[in-house]
């Protein structure tokens, strides 16, 4: 216990009288001061003194929870504003170098496929239209004569055949004949020599033999000239069967020219290639128009906007009863989309309701300036409300089943990296990990950097990367910013609660 106040005052006034009067005063204002200050010191003594406590200590292990690398369903949604654009737009340019006879929409006009949007004014087209017309029917006309003519031929050729085969009997008839008369004529001459026949009988047998003879050598020159006949029937057929080619042919040639005429003939109508609305009209009553090229109506975002500006479509027809919507997804993104993704849409002029919807395509190819890949939306548009570029904002679901996850929480993040505090044999061991998709409190864990291995020596084994699995053990709590690496730690009693890896200190937070 400290000396009481006032003792100690009576000796600092004594000892200041007697060292003068210069300084008494002085010093004793000092001392004054002295001793109320150490009277409040003792009166904290005092009432401290009554019951005595430890201060904490700091080497007491941190106490943590334990958790495993959990399989989750890792659900990100990506969104991005937008533009409403129609499913197509077509621009009406004329094929022709024409005049405008007739119009028949305006802007705005709901139109049908195949509705007659406007009509073109070229005579001479038809003109010639009408002269090839008229070969195709000439040259019709010399297809079924040159067929007549093989149907002709045909018949000679039947009946010089016919001649052929009465030449051919009649020669075997007369070489019969010829050949039986000749053994008449031998056996007589026998008969003669022997004066069994008279002489004038065998006489009248060699006429008869050489009458044959000659009807033979008769005979034969009719087969030949049969034959010659036929040959000359079937030259004449053959040559009637390549006019019918040739006839042919020439219809062939004049058919097409009428299709392709025809063709250039229905360019002098301008129709409609779906059902739509009229959103473009340039046409006026006898304009001059001339085919061009490219499409000054696409909207200034379009990426195939023409490079001329000289060309002016007739009519710019829209499709209405589909709309796109483009999504421009992110690169750590891109590689989940795919057709079918759930997605919805958010027009701003009906802003009070999401649409739902899927994505239609994907470009799969990133842009290389923007580093996003383009994914597109059809939404259906009864009634055609929606109307082309209108502000628009579009969100594609991606969800990804079955994915190694832990509470963001668990994570911390220095110099661009992203650590956990794994828990190996009572102990913190800080490990740099790679992370993949995350939605609001879980992420995607996949490797982790094998460094953490301790030799019986405490250095660091060799670096490598292996697969995060459910087996390893990441600290988690509200005391990750007062680990050390390597430092010991305790293990709570309890096990954590599914969103108790969502709690942390505020530094983890911001790590996070």
């Amino acid at each position: 216990m400290p000396r009481p106040p006032n003792l100690n005052l009576r000796v600092e006034l004594t000892v200041a009288i007697s060292t003068g009067p210069n300084h008494a005063v002085r010093d004793a204002g000092r001392h004054r001061r002295r001793a109320w200050l150490s009277l409040l010191a003792a009166l904290a003594v005092a009432g401290c003194s009554k019951e005595e406590k430890t201060a904490p200590t700091l080497l007491q292990p941190p106490t943590l929870n334990v958790i495993h690398p959990a399989p989750r369903v890792i659900r990100r949604v990506v969104g991005q504003p937008s533009f409403v654009q129609t499913y197509e737009r077509t621009s009406i340019y004329p094929k022709l170098t024409a005049y405008i006879e007739k119009w028949n929409v305006d802007i705005g006009d709901k139109v049908q496929k195949g509705d007659v949007l406007a009509e073109l004014f070229v005579p001479e087209l038809r003109e010639m239209l009408g002269t090839k017309k008229a070969t195709v029917q000439y040259d019709s006309d010399r297809v079924r004569f040159a067929q007549k003519e093989v149907e002709v031929a045909a018949a000679e050729v039947k009946a010089a055949r016919a001649r052929l085969d009465e030449a051919r009997s009649i020669l075997g008839k007369y070489e019969a004949e010829v050949q039986r008369w000749e053994v008449q004529v031998k056996r007589l001459k026998r008969e003669v020599d022997r004066t069994v026949v008279d002489p004038q009988i065998l006489l009248e047998s060699e006429n008869q033999w050489k009458s044959n003879i000659a009807a033979l050598d008769a005979a034969r020159a009719a087969v030949v000239r049969a034959e010659a006949e036929l040959l000359s029937y079937q030259a004449k057929l053959a040559r009637a069967e390549v006019n019918v080619a040739v006839a042919q042919s020439d219809l062939q040639v004049a058919n097409s020219e009428a299709r392709r005429l025809e063709a250039w003939v229905g360019y002098l109508k301008l129709l409609a290639p779906y059902d739509g609305i009229i959103v473009a009209r340039n046409a006026n009553t006898w304009d001059f128009v001339l085919p061009s090229t490219g499409d000054p109506s696409a909207i200034d975002r379009a990426p195939d906007l023409s490079p001329s500006g000289q060309a002016a479509p007739i009519y710019v027809v829209d499709r209405t009863d589909i709309i796109r919507i483009f999504v421009d997804v992110p690169e750590r993104d891109a590689d989940f989309v795919k057709v079918g993704s759930e997605a919805r849409v958010k027009v701003w002029a009906y802003r009070d309701a999401w649409r739902p919807a899927s994505v239609t395509r994907i470009a799969w190819a990133l842009n290389r300036r923007s580093r996003t890949m383009r994914a597109e939306i059809d939404l259906a548009n009864p009634g055609g409300q929606i109307l082309p570029g209108m502000y628009a904002y579009g969100e594609v679901v991606i969800e990804r089943p079955g994915v190694l996850a832990l509470p963001k929480k668990a994570l911390t993040h220095a110099g661009g990296k992203t650590f956990v505090w794994r828990y190996l044999d009572g102990r913190a061991r800080r490990t740099e990990i790679e992370t993949g998709t995350a939605d609001g409190d879980w992420i995607e864990v996949t490797n982790r950097n094998d460094n953490t291995v301790y030799s019986n020596m405490g250095v660091k084994g060799e670096e490598k990367w292996i697969p995060i699995t459910a087996a390893d053990e990441m600290l988690v709590g509200s005391k990750l910013s007062t680990l050390t690496d390597g430092g010991p730690v305790r293990l709570a009693a309890s096990p954590p609660d599914e969103g108790e890896g969502s709690e942390g200190s505020s530094a983890d937070s911001a790590g996070g």
